[in-house]
């Protein structure tokens, strides 16, 4: 049951990537789009990404910066300008975001449990 809450947004999300990639009319190039068109597919591209992946990984924060981590891989591509440093230099912040949010989580956040008047 827990699954399928998971799995409703994400394929509805999807859905909506699917139909604005259908409906909205696709530029020469990407530096030649304007903003009703780039808009709505990196936002549905977004939300499509970061549902799906919260399915697989626990954390919408963790999922959420993959999804960024991804897009701006897409975003460099489709300029042209993707190439080893640029895809380390995203991949190291990606993950740097990532280990910023797992170390959050682990946190003690318990007022009651902290060691501020531990003799």
């Amino acid at each position: 049951m827990f699954f399928l809450l998971k799995l409703i947004p994400a394929i509805f999300f999807w859905g909506i990537f699917i139909l604005v990639v259908l409906t909205i009319p696709y530029p020469e190039s990407l530096t030649q789009a304007n903003f009703i068109q780039i808009i709505p597919f990196f936002i549905s591209l977004y939300l499509a990404l970061t549902f799906t992946f919260n399915i697989l990984i626990k954390g919408t924060l963790l999922s959420s910066a993959i999804s960024l981590g991804l897009i701006f891989l897409l975003i460099l591509k489709a300029l042209d300008s993707l190439n080893i440093v640029t895809g380390l230099l995203t991949a190291i912040a990606i993950t740097l975001l990532i280990s910023y949010f797992k170390k959050a989580k682990k946190k003690n956040l318990n007022p009651i449990k902290s060691d501020l008047t531990k003799l």
